[in-house]
């Protein structure tokens, strides 16, 4: 993974993102915000898009399924990661076979985040430069 990663977060309850934007941050991670999937929408209309898009299963206008089909449609590749308020073994299962890239719930191991933001970072960078080859 080089360069600056950047990621969008995705969250109407403010209290859900604080704890992961802080731990993004210690991990030199560029976020912008968004509170629903329009605001999402303008940001991922944008030719500066992020490489990752972390965002909470409901949100008042759509959902993590919306999101993610939002994000197949962008300019370039996103790594989007599904975020629980609990580990949930069904939303989990139905978010990786809903073509998200992980799914993650508190507490944030900043062990496992950084694993996390570094695969979906590389995974949409390697995306992004198979998409420029062919």
């Amino acid at each position: 993974m080089r360069g600056t990663v950047t990621a969008l977060l995705i969250f109407h309850r403010t209290e859900l993102y604080n704890d992961l934007e802080a731990a993004l941050e210690k991990l030199a991670v560029r976020v912008g915000r968004a509170r629903t999937l329009a605001e999402a929408y303008h940001i991922l209309s944008t030719a500066n898009l992020p490489l990752l898009v972390f965002t909470e299963s409901e949100l008042p206008d759509g959902n993590w399924a919306d999101v993610v089909s939002l994000s197949a449609r962008a300019a370039s590749p996103v790594s989007v990661i599904v975020m629980g308020q609990e580990i949930d073994t069904k939303l989990y299962v139905s978010a990786i076979e809903g073509e998200a890239f992980d799914f993650m719930a508190p507490p944030f191991e900043a062990r496992d985040l950084a694993h996390v933001v570094r695969c979906a970072a590389d995974n949409a960078l390697m995306r992004r430069q198979a998409a420029t080859n062919s």
